[in-house]
């Protein structure tokens, strides 16, 4: 009798289906560490932007806003100038004598709260009204207008924070918004 070269289709059909069924039972327990990694890189990417915003406002010598619609993943970043609010939503412009325009969103199912708690219920808040809600306005000489605190979440998740002090223009991590208080001051 001759050896075997090849694998029957049973036997291949057999390793599939086995390597099928690991990874339904592992998925469960994977997506939770998925969800929190996009908790943090929506802080880090609003952090980023808070820094293009302040930075803008010092080398064009005019505030900027940051301004979100509570309870979604949207933002935006413009002059804070009620010409560039009045409910255009023009994309990134650039150029040496253009102000800085940006609309963005946060990774795919992570909102924006102005409170901690807003998603200890386990469902996700109502949306707010369109950039309802500034949360920093950059000054030109490196400062924000006021302190203030954003949340990033998802519902059932873990929710982080940022944390920004008006006077020297500082951004802190808020690790364990539950513990926090949440809202802002």
């Amino acid at each position: 009798m001759m050896p075997r070269s090849g694998y029957t289709l049973m036997e291949l059909a057999l390793v599939l289906a086995v390597l099928v069924i690991v990874a339904a039972l592992t998925f469960p327990l994977i997506e939770p560490m998925l969800s929190e990694n996009n908790v943090t890189a929506a802080r880090d990417m609003v952090r980023a932007r808070w820094a293009d915003a302040r930075g803008r406002a010092l080398e064009e010598g005019r505030p900027y806003r940051f301004a979100v619609t509570e309870n979604t993943g949207k933002f935006r970043i413009a002059p804070d100038d009620d010409m560039y609010w009045s409910g255009s939503n023009t994309a990134v412009t650039g150029g040496d004598d253009k102000p800085l325009i940006l609309e963005g969103e946060l990774p795919e199912g992570v909102l924006f709260t102005t409170s901690a708690s807003a998603f200890q219920g386990g469902a996700a808040p109502g949306p707010g009204a369109e950039w309802g809600l500034a949360v920093a306005v950059f000054l030109p000489r490196g400062s924000a207008r006021d302190d203030a605190q954003i949340f990033f979440g998802k519902a059932g998740q873990r929710v982080l924070g940022l944390q920004l002090r008006g006077l020297t223009g500082a951004v802190t991590d808020i690790e364990d918004a539950k513990e926090s208080g949440g809202g802002q001051p």
